[in-house]
């Protein structure tokens, strides 16, 4: 049985199992007919075509193909959980085992970015040379469209960006919206993104970008998105506190991170209270 008779015969299994129709999975331009013929594998669907039968079974692609059992998780996947196992216990040295030394393809000089970003975090030990800011800066630069990935890696090297530079490039995401209003899972991680970024700019004293920033911030959030209001909210108070050094004000904080606390948030208090601590001084 070939690829092809292989899939259709999936995907009618699928259909079927969800109760739907040839008629109720069909488009426009991906009638029943067509997708008969795909299933009974007198046909073989373009990748267009394909995507059309996937979304008229309401599923994302990757549902479909995880299901399918054919999905392979992409290479920043892979390579963040090996960096997560060593992060996870603070290894140091583990991360540094991941570095290469001739890293020739762009996707290498990346990986050594975010390796050395980890390690910054973990020890302040600061390994970015000057060549690698000015390519992953160029690199971001060039993004017509942020995808996933590219959101993805951006959150994990900010420390490898200028603070000027990384405002921008956060502008652009704010600019770049076209999947995100199509796309659930990238408007969930482009919100996650701008907020880090958000916070990096204050950890950082770049309190006016930071400040220019959560106006086009604010504008993308929902009443859906709590924690994401939840860490501005309070962000924004550890803001004013840097600058003013005001007791009161790291008080406010600090009820409203034990507040998190009683309402079983603690994992998000926990983060916070560490990035506080890190840059209360």
């Amino acid at each position: 049985m070939t690829i092809e008779l292989e899939l259709g015969a999936f995907y009618k299994e699928t259909r079927e199992k969800l109760g739907y129709s040839q008629r109720d999975a069909e488009s426009t331009y991906c009638d029943h007919s067509l997708i008969s013929r795909f299933e009974n594998g007198e046909t073989v669907l373009r990748a267009d075509k394909l995507l059309m039968a996937i979304n008229g079974l309401d599923l994302t692609p990757t549902e479909f193909f995880v299901w399918h059992g054919e999905y392979l998780p992409n290479r920043l996947q892979i390579f963040n959980k090996k960096m997560s196992a060593y992060a996870i216990n603070e290894d140091v040295d583990g991360l540094k085992t991941l570095l290469k030394t001739r890293a020739i393809r762009n996707e290498d000089k990346i990986f050594n970015i975010l390796v050395k970003c980890a390690i910054f975090d973990l020890s302040d030990e600061m390994l970015i040379i000057k060549s690698e800011r000015k390519f992953i800066e160029k690199h971001f630069n060039n993004v017509k469209q942020w995808t996933i990935y590219e959101m993805s890696v951006f959150a994990h090297c900010l420390e490898a960006i200028d603070d000027a530079e990384v405002y921008d490039i956060g502008q652009d995401i704010l600019k770049s919206d076209e999947f995100s209003k199509i796309i659930d899972s990238n408007a969930t991680l482009a919100k996650k993104t701008l907020v880090n970024l958000y916070v990096h700019l204050i950890c950082h004293g770049s309190y006016r970008y930071a400040e220019k920033l959560k106006q086009g911030i604010n504008d993308l959030l929902t009443e859906w998105d709590m924690s994401e209001k939840i860490i501005l909210h309070i962000f924004e108070k550890f803001s004013l506190y840097r600058q003013e050094k005001s007791p009161e004000l790291l008080a406010e904080i600090q009820d409203d991170l034990q507040i998190l606390n009683r309402f079983g948030a603690t994992g998000m208090a926990k983060r916070m209270t560490l990035f506080i601590k890190k840059y209360c001084e």
